[in-house]
């Protein structure tokens, strides 16, 4: 695809090249408007100034990046590990960008990180988050590959690669297990709708309840452990009966979950049940042990990460031979790891 110039800008405004220049640097001499005028279109057009085209041209791929919804979640920190291991035979560098700080997702965040990523030359992008359609159509003008893990790609034409859990039947497994409890009412403790696998997860442990005649309660929260923590009080403040069974969306939520009901004095599994998405290092180290739906993320990772390696290398070769170098995509790149239920005591087994 051929890359945006600042003529081309210049002719679909109508401004001067001197114009153009002086706005997308900042330079004093070009009104509010014309500034305004200029900065969208280049956003519309996919630019990146010119020194960012040099580098894109003169370094090597040598670095992929991640892009995570909030570090507070330790499913990241097996993610990594896996693409590390993956990574590590070839020496390249991995970095990780988060765009969403303390669990709220920045649009403006990710905007910025996108061309950042464009201008320092990542070679590929694994994404633990569903991007905007105009951050992957930039990343894509720019011939850089997307892996989607633990998020749906972006509908559209290319079916990006993508390596997730089947969330879906992982809920109702958790909902089937519950159910052979006799627990008759659920709690979901879900977080927002911009993390894609919310909507599978949901609807899963939906369809379990419908099956076995369970009452169920979703209640969202932010996507930290103190949104997770407040929601969760003013649940209990309003001395509704409380579920019997409580189901953490992941591991955020369950922190903030676990530290309200040992404040209120509230025995798990006597007095609550609780089963969390996500494993963790020392969920079974706690008192009780963690039920939890292992969604084995460093498979995840590495899988991912090899995918990606093996679109940049083909990219290099066709570099190499003067060839167009588009990332290459393949049917088997869409993949998904089967999840296990891990089944400990604070389910009430």
């Amino acid at each position: 695809m051929k890359k945006s110039t600042m003529r081309d800008i210049s002719n679909a405004t109508g401004l001067s090249m001197f114009t153009v220049s002086r706005a997308l640097s900042g330079a004093d001499g070009v009104s509010d408007e014309s500034r305004m005028q200029v900065r969208r279109v280049a956003d519309e057009l996919g630019y990146i100034p010119n020194r960012a085209a040099q580098d894109l041209r003169k370094t090597s791929r040598d670095s992929v990046t991640v892009i995570t919804a909030s570090t507070s979640n330790s499913y990241y920190l097996d993610l990594m590990a896996g693409i590390q291991k993956a990574l590590r035979p070839a020496d390249w560098t991995v970095v990780m960008a988060d765009v969403a700080v303390e669990g709220v997702y920045d649009a403006n965040l990710e905007a910025r990180t996108i061309r950042r990523l464009i201008e320092t030359r990542t070679a590929g992008v694994i994404s633990t988050l569903t991007l905007k359609p105009e951050s992957v159509s930039l990343l894509s003008r720019w011939d850089i590959p997307i892996v989607f893990v633990d998020s749906a790609p972006p509908e559209g034409k290319v079916a990006f690669p993508s390596v997730t859990t089947d969330n879906y039947e992982a809920s109702r497994e958790v909902g089937r297990h519950l159910a052979g409890h006799h627990y008759a009412d659920w709690l979901f403790l879900a977080y927002p709708t911009r993390w894609s696998t919310r909507f599978e997860r949901e609807r899963g442990i939906r369809e379990a309840a419908d099956a076995h005649g369970v009452r169920l309660e979703i209640l969202e929260s932010g996507n930290d452990p103190e949104s997770a923590y407040a929601v969760m009080a003013e649940r209990l403040a309003t001395r509704r009966p409380l579920p019997r069974a409580l189901i953490a969306g992941n591991n955020p939520l369950l922190l903030g979950a676990l530290r309200l009901l040992r404040e209120k004095g509230l025995r798990v599994p006597h007095d609550v049940a609780v089963v969390a998405f996500d494993e963790f290092a020392w969920s079974g180290l706690i008192d009780p042990p963690l039920t939890v739906l292992n969604e084995r993320s460093e498979e995840i990772g590495h899988r991912a990460a090899s995918m990606l390696a093996r679109i940049i290398e083909a990219q290099s070769e066709a570099e190499k031979r003067g060839l167009p170098a588009p990332p290459v995509y393949r049917d088997e790149d869409v993949q998904r790891v089967e999840p296990q239920l891990v089944i400990r005591k604070s389910c009430g087994c």
